[in-house]
């Protein structure tokens, strides 16, 4: 191994060695877990001591840890690896003398390292250790990589904010990276800047197009965020660039009603004071009609496919055989801008993506594709706007339509037709459901014994309205008994539920 890769080498092992460090304990270590709310590690013996991550205080989830394959193992490896090179770790490097700004570890020792005789497990594992030391980081002289994610669903810019480096997110941001990006856990950028309060960074985020309201882990937004860490300034930031006082977490719970006495004044001088955010749709509805175009086209009309194909030659169409999430347009037959349910549209609906009239296929040409807004198709006689609200959900980064509910088929044990074009069972349902972020329960809920993890407050559920606090439903055909209608549990029929698809509403029931 030469001198600079065993350079290399050492900062990468250093850097794996931290990763997989303790955070309450400060050892290698034992059965390691991983914090759901942060990715971060720690030994299994711990959990039951903490309510929130030593390392970064994020508040710890429902089921706050999961265990990855082998990672015990790979830890084992590295621990390993540090007492064999260990040695190596604190020699001078002759080359620093010439250059005092290098400040990287090495050693005078310019025999190669006996790796002949290391186990071919640990041999595995040191290639594997510079590997890991990369992914946190990005190449941003590659603007295609700008928003390229490490193992944790995590920008460049997420552990920019994390580590507070405003230097690197000005270039980053400069460079066209997302500040909207949800890590796996569900944290964007703009909540790293609040829990680790800073708003001078907040501020900087705030003036890229940086969506204000996203909801993470539990429905919480970045104010609900600043509110419980009682971080004074970025409160009065954010309510001055229009958060949301209002916006409920999946416990019901608004950034007022959580506020003590003294953030509440901060907040209602903030009210006064209210700025109009830069984060309308405009830059997200570019994005979305620059990129590819990938279109499932449901017509009747022979003329339609080929003038699709023929546009596909000329422009960046890709053309699906079958609708999955891939795509991005859904193509089918109107009249004047409307058309009556069926699957693919529901499903189109539920997956917020374009839904266009084929009118837009015959008046594009090879030189220009028509603007999609004029095309957008209305569902049915009472020309529901659901397609777009949908659209503009998405964009807004917002929870799906069922996020919090809970729902029960009754006795759909066969298809149900409601129409020619509209013929449900259990499994499309439950794809729909499911898709819509609901959840579809496999018993009848008893009213008298709803679990914990279950008590949620519908996302989408108007405010003082019948279902503000409903988390289950028990839907069932025509005809439905007996008529469970209580805060937290309702009975209703199928032809609720595919209107609140077709408006992507919350309805609500007569």
């Amino acid at each position: 191994m030469s001198l600079e890769n065993m350079n290399s080498f050492l900062i990468a092992l250093e850097a794996v060695k931290g990763y997989y460090t303790c955070r309450v304990c400060k050892e290698f270590c034992r059965k390691p877990v991983t914090l759901k709310c942060c990715f971060h590690l720690i030994c299994e013996e711990h959990i039951a001591e903490l309510i929130k991550c030593p390392k970064c205080d994020k508040i710890l989830l429902d089921q706050p840890v999961f265990k990855v394959d082998n990672l015990e193992t790979s830890v084992n490896s590295t621990f390993e690896l540090e007492k064999i090179f260990s040695k190596y770790k604190n020699q001078p490097n002759p080359n620093e003398a010439r250059d005092k700004n290098v400040t990287i570890r090495g050693t005078r020792n310019t025999k190669k390292p006996a790796t002949n005789n290391i186990n071919p497990e640990l041999r595995q594992s040191m290639e594997e250790t510079s590997k890991i030391s990369q992914q946190s980081t990005v190449n941003i002289k590659n603007h295609k990589d700008i928003d390229k994610r490490n193992k944790n669903g995590e920008t460049a810019l997420h552990v920019s904010c994390r580590h507070g480096n405003i230097k690197k997110i000005q270039e980053l941001l400069n460079l066209g990276a997302s500040s909207n990006t949800k890590d796996y856990a569900g944290w964007t950028p703009l909540h790293e800047a609040v829990q680790t309060n800073r708003p001078d960074i907040v501020r900087l985020l705030l003036n890229h197009n940086t969506l204000i309201n996203v909801p993470g882990p539990d429905n919480e937004t970045p104010l609900h965020e600043a509110v419980k860490y009682n971080h004074k300034e970025i409160v009065n930031e954010l309510v001055i660039y229009g958060a949301d006082v209002n916006a409920k977490n999946s416990k019901g719970e608004t950034p007022e009603q959580l506020a003590n006495t003294e953030i509440k004044k901060i907040i209602d001088v903030a009210m006064k004071n209210v700025k109009i955010n830069i984060t309308n749709l405009s830059p997200f509805k570019m994005k979305l009609d620059n990129e590819d175009i990938i279109v499932y086209c449901v017509t009747k009309y022979r003329t339609v496919q080929n003038k699709l194909k023929i546009l596909s030659k000329h422009h960046k169409i890709t053309i699906e055989s079958k609708f999955s999430k891939k795509v991005t347009h859904l193509i089918v037959d109107a009249e004047e801008g409307i058309c009556m349910s069926s699957l693919d549209i529901l499903q189109g609906i539920v997956y917020g993506i374009w839904i266009l009239s084929s009118d837009w296929i015959i008046q594009s040409t090879d030189n220009k594709l028509e603007d999609y807004e004029k095309y957008e198709i209305k569902i049915g006689t009472a020309k529901y706007n659901g397609a777009k609200i949908s659209r503009y959900n998405k964009n807004k980064q917002l929870p799906h339509l069922f996020n919090g509910c809970h729902f029960y088929l009754h006795n759909f044990n066969t298809s149900y037709e409601l129409s020619k074009n509209l013929i449900l069972n259990k499994t499309t349902l439950t794809k729909l459901i499911t898709d819509a972020g609901g959840k579809v329960l496999r018993r009848l809920p008893n009213p008298e014994s709803i679990p914990d993890n279950e008590k949620l407050v519908p996302y989408h559920g108007k405010k003082g309205g019948k279902l503000d606090l409903c988390s289950h439903y028990i839907i069932f055909k025509d005809v439905y008994e007996p008529k469970y209608n209580m805060k937290h549990l309702k009975a209703l029929p199928i032809a609720w539920l595919l209107e609140c698809i077709e408006k992507y509403e919350l309805c609500e029931p007569e």
